[in-house]
């Protein structure tokens, strides 16, 4: 062979060389992540030797200059290992990786048993963290080794991490059972192995399912007539911007096709284009073509990049003859396209109640139909627009037809009138009845054929509105139009405006902040020139407003009639509703006149004062301010408010002398502090008052004490020196009192002592100045005298004037009072020699609280106004004293003795129950506080367990229960007592603890010395030296067992008593009595000590003795005649394990550690027979003779065990199918005739027939197509598959 000839090309399957460490190598670079290489770039030239997929075979002669094109250069990129190859080969590296992840699971198994143990050493959240990171860590950090056929990539590595972390998640929730049968199942999948009659262990699956014995199968095909079709489902196809090519299909069936003719008629002129595809470029289209499972059919795609109609004329064959072609053609038209179009120099923001003035353009072939979204703030509606074509548009799309049978009956005439392009336009005029942002945008468009073009499938991820391709969505802003109208002011109602000042219009803008600023043009007519109708002159001024926002303020200083004329926002023009118009005016400032006479005294003719008689012009209400001065002295400031235009005042000052009133200020509605001319605004006088008098600080009805008098001010005024007379009105009597020579202007009034309780009334009823005028007084008080004093007591508890009290504890003695509160109560403890205490009381029934013991006395009482008495004996006295506290003891008992002040109490076994007596005196109910201290037997005295307790007595006496669970010394100090009157836990109330200790003796305890061993006899033999039951007994001797001897067969139960055992060893003997063939079960029922403690073992530890008889051995079927893959099954008497002896093939066999059954199966044709039998109960042997022939399975041949695949003509031939069998005649067997499934489906059985051989060959003719198969072969002893009820 020559040097440059390419050898054979290998197999990219065939399983990789271990790779060898090449020489001089240096250091593979660190991995970057989960172990994968670093990026390495090959030459061209070694990417296109890999791509060649040939390699050179190496010779001796020098190597050319120039490298052959076809010969592969090894990439020498592979990194080393971490481990040198040359330290430790791959296969032992792989061997240890493979050997950690299996110890890893392993643990993981063990793990996850503790889990479900539930034995709280393990729970669910440390069983996941835990191996998630050992199982990540081991598969992150394995490809960083290098090893050969373990480096992963990054990828592999994740999915092997995302693998064991699903595993890890989903093993907790498993049930145990399931689970563990689940991996019995997967194990038995794995190793189902058995051991078969040789003593290895093999597959019985294997055995029984062995494909070798029936082997071959024959197909005949019928040979079809070749077809041709183009564009076979009568599709229609498109051409546009995301599909620039369209590929259709041409069935070809039952032929191989060397030339095919295809014409294209183009639909804008008519003009035909002739298309003829050669053998090379038909090559092409099969090797693309898909395998179809029907033999001999194709689809050979074919590629157009032009729209037309396309029509296949011929097709011809390897046998130079012409294909039947049949009627066909492919329309290819341009897809269709939408877009949006908007009139010229639209706008993206419009207003409410305007057109939306858009326009859907429509391309490709009619009858078209579009779907659009309308989405009115944020809401969408989905719209369909169908059949939209040009006027006088004839086309068989329109009617229904089918455009196959149009085209047959009409050929290509009027294919320009109904398949060209057409250019169309859907108007989109919507009234735009609510604000917010509109969106239009097209979903998809369907043309005439049924090409649709889903724009939605193109839009990115996120989008909202805005399509990937242009034009295709279209967004309005509907904007609200402002309305604006005065509020509160119209010509009718006029907008005061203050000279000098400015003012807000009363505009009510309604309109949407986003929309500002605001414009507003105004008609203006000033004041000046508005005529009696309050009209705009002939012209009036324009003005114009701007506000940033509807709440905006527009401030004016002119007076006069303003009107809207228009209103207009940032995108739309408003509208202008009534009141339109506002009438503003200056009103005038506020001024007063003012008139006012004397007033005259009748007895004296002076001035006692005067009458103002005011009159306002403004607008209510008016506050008007004055400066009084009385005889030069600092004047003094007043204000009258007045809320009409006419307002009298009435000046009369109590005091004599000369009085000047200066107005200086006025204000009303609408202006502020306007100054007026005092002087003009002036009014002197001299005033001398009248004499008069009148009670002062007078607040409501005065309270007195009865026996006292009663005091009042009184304001005098008039020429002095004054007489005054006043009367004192009780019980329907009026008592005349004078005073006379009164100077002061405060008097006081003070009225002799009232000795009757009730209602008094002090009446003023006239006063007399020095020059005689008497005036007569209208004032008056009212006086209550209350009847009694205040008077207090203490008051008996229980009738008695004494009470016991707890020892420290405050003491509320009660107090009863009498009169008006609060009360002031002086009380003194006698027996201590103390000054009286005062106490403030609120509540005629107090108590008063004492502290110390002793007898307390009232000294006085008072209340709120008047001073009281106190009860005589013995209602001014209350003694306080104590009660005892309460006291705890153990009573007399013979069961305990008191040794060092500490109460001692007999021993008691473990567990017995026992307790002690507790007497008390005091008030029950009793608690008791006491500290259990427990020390173990055997311990040292700082080896304590402290527990807190408390018990509690209704009576006088309780039990205390005390503690045995645990073998010890227990100590029991109570320390703290309580009764029903003092609970304080702060008081011990006890002296002295009382100590109690008791000593609690443990129980004794059995063990058998080997617990698991079993103790073996023999049926009617001697006992041996092996059946004595050794036992070790724990505890203080003499101890006396009572032992259970149980029966597994009977269930009968023997009880055996053995009194007086000195020692803590025992060897136990089994009475003969007691045992009977089968096994037994010998456990220790009661152990009773030298101490008199007992213990009951019901649950304790056993050992079992077992009985047995001599073994037998019995065959499950009697059969004698067996086939190979079947099971040889005895059943085993004894005591297992069983050792058999047999014989196979002339081998002398011997199966030990037999369980109750011995099944073997079958493995290979010969002689077995069964020699002997000995079980574990004896060492005696059974001989036996049981002898089985097993037989080989038969097995067929078709055509020598090959597939054969024969095509013969329609009716024309037969095919012969040969058979060859192997066993022992006659044979019988089982062929079926399947349909020629396609791939991957189920062959259909067609029919089905039995047939008899009595030679090894038989052979038999097939006309009819279809796969001829064996499906069971029965020879004189076997069948396969197993049959007439045999198991293989």
């Amino acid at each position: 062979m020559s040097s440059d000839t390419p050898e054979t090309p290998r197999l990219t399957s065939s399983y990789p060389v271990t790779p060898a460490r090449p020489p001089n190598r240096s250091r593979a670079p660190v991995r970057s992540s989960f172990g994968g290489a670093s990026s390495r770039r090959a030459s061209p030239a070694s990417l296109s030797a890999l791509r060649a997929g040939s390699t050179k075979e190496p010779s001796s002669s020098p190597p050319p200059s120039k490298i052959s094109p076809v010969q592969v250069q090894p990439i020498n990129d592979q990194k080393e290992p971490w481990i040198p190859l040359n330290v430790l080969d791959a296969p032992t590296q792989r061997l240890y990786a493979i050997a950690i992840f299996g110890a890893l699971q392993a643990y993981k198994l063990y793990d996850l048993s503790r889990l479900y143990a539930d034995d709280g050493e393990i729970t669910m959240v440390w069983f996941y963290m835990k191996w998630w990171l050992l199982d990540v860590g081991f598969f992150w950090y394995l490809p960083s080794f290098r090893i050969p056929w373990l480096r992963f990539s990054p990828t592999v590595s994740l999915y092997c991490i995302l693998s064991v972390l699903v595993l890890n998640t989903a093993l907790p929730h498993l049930s145990t059972a399931p689970f563990f049968s689940l991996l019995a199942g997967v194990w038995k999948l794995l190793y189902d192995r058995e051991l078969s009659i040789s003593e290895r262990r093999v597959k019985w699956g294997d055995i029984i399912h062995n494909d070798t014995h029936i082997m071959g199968k024959y197909t005949v095909h019928i040979l079809p007539e070749g077809v041709a079709k183009l564009n076979p489902e009568g599709h229609c196809f498109c051409l546009g911007p995301s599909s620039p090519t369209v590929t259709l299909p041409i069935k070809i069936n039952g032929t191989q096709p060397i030339n095919i003719q295809l014409t294209r008629i183009d639909l804008e002129g008519a003009a035909t284009d002739t298309i003829n595809l050669s053998q090379k470029e038909i090559k092409k289209l099969i090797s693309k073509a898909a395998r179809e499972e029907t033999p001999g059919l194709r689809y050979l795609p074919y590629t157009v990049k032009q729209p037309g109609l396309y029509r296949l004329m011929k097709v011809r064959d390897v046998s130079e003859l012409d294909v039947r072609v049949h009627s066909s053609h492919a329309l290819v038209v341009a897809c269709p396209k939408a877009t949006i179009k908007t009139a010229p120099n639209a706008k993206k923001d419009v207003c409410m109640n305007d057109m939306s003035n858009l326009s859907v353009q429509l391309e490709g072939l009619a009858p078209l139909s579009v779907t659009y979204s309308r989405v009115i703030r944020g809401k969408p509606t989905t719209l369909s627009v169908g059949r939209i074509h040009p006027e006088n548009y004839d086309s068989p799309l329109l009617s229904g037809f089918s455009i196959d049978a149009h085209l047959t009956e009409n050929d290509n005439e009027d294919l320009t009138s109904w398949a060209k392009r057409e250019t169309l336009s859907v108007p989109l005029n919507d009234s735009m009845t609510s604000t917010g942002d509109w969106l239009y945008e097209i979903d998809q468009v369907t043309d005439g054929c049924g090409n649709l073009v889903d724009y939605k499938a193109h839009q990115e991820e996120g989008d909202t509105w805005l399509p990937k391709f242009s034009g295709l969505g279209h967004k309005l802003v509907v904007h609200d139009r402002p309305v604006v109208r005065f509020d509160g002011c119209d010509p009718q109602n006029p907008l005061a405006l203050p000279r000098g000042r400015q003012a807000a219009l009363p505009l009510r803008l309604d309109g949407q902040g986003a929309d500002a600023p605001y414009r507003l043009k105004f008609d203006f007519t000033p004041s000046d020139q508005l005529g009696s109708s309050a009209e705009h002159s002939a012209n009036p001024q324009v003005k114009e407003f701007t506000l940033k926002s509807p709440s905006d303020y527009q401030w004016i200083k002119e007076p006069g009639l303003y009107s809207i004329r228009k209103a207009s926002s940032s995108y739309c023009s408003g509208d202008v509703l009534e009141p339109a118009s506002c009438l503003v005016i200056t009103p005038p400032e506020p001024s007063v006149t003012m008139e006012h006479d004397e007033i005259l005294d009748k007895c004296t003719k002076s001035s006692i004062g005067l009458n103002l008689d005011l009159t306002l012009v403004g607008s209510p209400p008016f506050t008007l301010q004055y400066r009084e001065i009385k005889d030069n002295q600092p004047p003094v400031v007043k204000t009258i408010r007045i809320d009409r235009t006419r307002h009298q005042v009435r000046f009369t000052p109590e005091e004599d002398g000369h009085y000047t009133y200066e107005f200086f200020s006025l204000s009303d509605k609408n202006y502020n502090t306007i100054k007026i001319d005092s002087l003009a605004h002036r009014i002197e006088q001299t005033v001398k008052p009248i004499a008069g008098a009148h009670f002062i600080n007078l607040s409501g009805r005065k309270t007195a004490c009865i026996d006292e008098p009663v005091e009042f001010d009184v304001k005098m005024q008039g020429a002095a020196p004054l007489t005054l007379h006043y009367d004192l009105i009780h019980g329907g009597r009026r008592t005349r009192i004078s005073d006379k020579n009164i100077t002061e202007q405060i008097y006081t009034i003070k009225t002799p002592p009232l000795s009757n309780g009730g209602d008094y009334s002090l009446a003023l009823t006239s006063v007399e100045d020095q020059n005689g005028c008497k005036v007569f007084l209208e004032s008056e008080a009212k006086i209550k005298v209350r009847f009694q004093r205040p008077k207090a007591q203490f008051s008996p508890v229980e009738g008695k004037m004494s009470v016991r009290a707890l020892e420290g504890k405050e003491v509320k003695i009660p107090l009863r009072l009498t009169g008006e509160g609060p009360w002031f109560v002086k009380v003194r403890n006698i027996d201590r020699d103390e000054t009286p205490t005062e106490f403030k009381f609120e509540n005629p029934n107090s108590a008063l609280v004492a502290t110390q013991v002793g007898t307390y006395q009232i000294e006085s009482v008072r209340d709120s106004g008047c001073p009281g008495n106190v009860l005589k004996a013995p209602f001014d006295k209350f003694t306080v004293t104590t009660i005892e506290r309460p006291k705890a003891r153990l009573p007399p008992s013979g069961a305990i003795t008191v040794k060092d002040d500490i109460f001692i109490r007999k021993p008691v076994c473990e567990g017995d129950e026992d307790s002690v007596e507790l007497a008390f005196m005091g008030q029950p109910p009793f608690t008791v506080d006491y500290e259990r201290t427990y020390r173990p037997e055997g311990t040292s005295k700082r080896q304590l367990d402290k527990v807190q307790d408390k018990l509690t007595a209704g009576l006088s006496t309780a039990s205390v229960r005390l503690e045995t669970s645990k073998a010890g010394l227990y100590e029991y100090r109570f320390y703290r007592l309580s009764d029903g009157l003092y609970d304080d836990p702060r008081d011990h109330n006890m002296q002295s603890p009382i100590v109690l200790q008791q000593t609690v003796n443990s129980k004794p305890s059995t063990a058998f010395l080997n617990p698991s061993k079993v103790y073996k006899y023999c049926l009617d033999s001697a006992p041996q030296e092996d059946s004595i039951i050794p036992i070790q007994l724990v505890g203080t001797p003499p101890f006396a067992l009572t032992i259970h001897i149980k029966h597994y067969s009977t269930g009968k139960k023997d009880v055996i008593h053995l009194p007086n055992i000195d020692s803590n060893h025992h060897d136990f003997k089994i009475p003969p009595h007691a045992l009977t063939l089968g096994d037994h079960s010998v456990s220790i029922h009661k152990v009773r000590d030298g101490r008199g403690c007992t213990r009951r073992t019901d649950d304790g530890p056993h050992v079992t003795v077992a009985v047995a008889d001599m073994p037998t051995i019995s065959a499950a079927d009697q059969r004698t005649d067996y086939c190979v893959g079947e099971r040889i099954a005895f059943t085993l008497a004894g005591l297992p394990p069983f050792a058999v002896e047999y014989k196979w093939n002339g081998e002398i066999m011997l199966a030990t550690n037999q369980p109750s059954s011995f099944v073997r199966v079958a493995e290979r044709p010969g002689n077995f027979t069964i020699t002997g039998l000995q079980d574990s109960a004896s060492d005696c042997k059974v001989g036996v003779d049981i002898r089985r022939t097993i037989h080989e399975v038969p097995s067929v041949r078709i055509s020598e065990g090959t597939s054969v695949v024969k095509g013969i003509p329609e009716g024309s031939d037969q095919a012969e199918i040969k058979f060859r069998f192997y066993g022992t005649p006659p044979f019988t067997f089982t062929y079926t005739r399947s349909a020629i499934a396609k791939k991957g489906q189920k062959p259909r059985v067609l029919e089905s027939h039995s047939r008899t051989a009595e030679d090894y060959y038989y052979s038999m003719f097939a006309s009819q197509e279809g796969t001829y198969e064996v499906t069971s072969i029965e020879d004189r002893y076997c069948s396969y598959p197993a049959s007439n009820g045999r198991k293989s």
